[in-house]
Parts: C-alpha cells; sequence; structure tokens
C-alpha cells in the first residue's frame, strides 16, 4: 500500500510507501477471508527451506491436509524494511520466517525455517481450534482411511475397465459377462461418488460465530 503523496525523483514520480499498524496490516492481508493466516516470510539467507516445510510430499502430508483450511500468505524478503506495509507483523531482520495466526490477530504462533513438522502440525491445529467450530486436525486419520478406501475403489474399477476391453476383444464376447461387469463397473462407481460426497461433507466445518472470536480475544 502506498501514501498518497508522491515524491520526485528526478524526471520519475515515485509514492511513498509506510508501514501500516499490524491491524491494518492484518486486514489488508486477510480481505474478507475470516480464515486463520498461514503468513510466509522469503528470505535470501534460509536456502528454501521455509518453502520445503509447506511443499506436497509424504513429509507434509498432514502440513498441506490442515493448510487448507488456512489463508496462505507469502510475503516478499524485504518485508523486514521498516518502510514496508507489513512489516508491522514482523520486529527484526530476525523476526520468524513464518507464523500462523487467527483472523482477528489474537492467537500467534511464530515458526522458524528450521521448525520440525510436529511443531508446525502442533501451532495449526491450536490455530484451528480457535478459529473454527470443531478442530479440523482430528479429520486426518479419517480421511486417510477415506483415502485408502478411495484407491481401493480406483483398483477395482481399473480392473473391471480391463475386464471389459478383454471381453470385448475377445472372439465371441459373452453379452451376459459384459452385462455383469458393466453392473459391477456401475456399482463400484456409485460407491467411488458416495465416498466423496462423505468426504465433502466431513470436511466441511464452520468457522466460530465473530461474536465468539471478540469474546476470545477479549
Amino acid at each position: 500500500m502506498a501514501d498518497s503523496a508522491p515524491v520526485k525523483s528526478g524526471t520519475t514520480v515515485k509514492e511513498v510507501r509506510r508501514a501500516l499498524t499490524r491491524e491494518e496490516a492484518l486486514e489488508h492481508i486477510a480481505g474478507t477471508d475470516r480464515r486463520p493466516l498461514l503468513v510466509l516470510r522469503e528470505c535470501a539467507r534460509c536456502n528454501k527451506t521455509d518453502d520445503a516445510l509447506l511443499q506436497p510430499g509424504v513429509d507434509n502430508e498432514k502440513v498441506a491436509f490442515l493448510s487448507r483450511w488456512f489463508r496462505c500468505v507469502r510475503l516478499p524478503i524485504d518485508v523486514v524494511q521498516p518502510d514496508h506495509p507489513f512489516h508491522a507483523l514482523f520486529t527484526s531482520d530476525d523476526a520468524e520466517h513464518l507464523f500462523v495466526i487467527t483472523a482477528d490477530g489474537e492467537n500467534k504462533a511464530a515458526l522458524e525455517s528450521d521448525t520440525s513438522r510436529t511443531q508446525l502440525c502442533a501451532a495449526m491445529s491450536s490455530v484451528l481450534a480457535a478459529s473454527y467450530v470443531k478442530d479440523p486436525t482430528a479429520l486426518y486419520k479419517n480421511l486417510h482411511v477415506f483415502g485408502d478406501q478411495l484407491d481401493s475403489l480406483d483398483t477395482e474399477v481399473r480392473d473391471l475397465e480391463r475386464k471389459r476391453a478383454d471381453e470385448m476383444e475377445s472372439r465371441t464376447p459373452s453379452k451376459k459377462r459384459l452385462a455383469k461387469i458393466e453392473h459391477d463397473l456401475a456399482a463400484t462407481k456409485q460407491k467411488i461418488d458416495a465416498k466423496l460426497a462423505d468426504i465433502a461433507k466431513t470436511s466441511k466445518i464452520d468457522l466460530k460465530p465473530a461474536d465468539d472470536a471478540e469474546k476470545r480475544g477479549g
């Protein structure tokens, strides 16, 4: 965000940027999104270790899962400069490299580039519990089971499709066998649709009402 007063520099005109208050900065990066924030500060010295915490992969599976309930924001290297609009979110050049915070700014957990996944997940879970009517962390194991079930059903679909192709390519395709395969294939796909609907329903968790957040902060 820039100040309205321009400053001339040679033949060009540059706008003066100014640091916002902490409340203004939070409001700006959150916008109308009431989800908690996960904020990552880029750093030239960290060799992308902060990025590694948030990248897809086996080690980061739970982090990626929990991040879907956050508004994730990446801020540039110069955010630690005193005149940067979001400087108030950090305190110095040695400021935390990432943090999670409730939308109202009342609950913040500062983290570093060498933070373990366990620490990061614990911090994320704490902020999620303060923000949502139900902590999404509890869903992680349940959705893992759903995922395994979907994998199994997907394998069934592929096997049935292969059987159908083999039957159709045979010299004398059996209408009876094809009908049975088509029936089983349709039934399996229905199971997949039902399972996806269950996942969507289970994953839908409401944010706490704004007045509850105000009471928490007060």
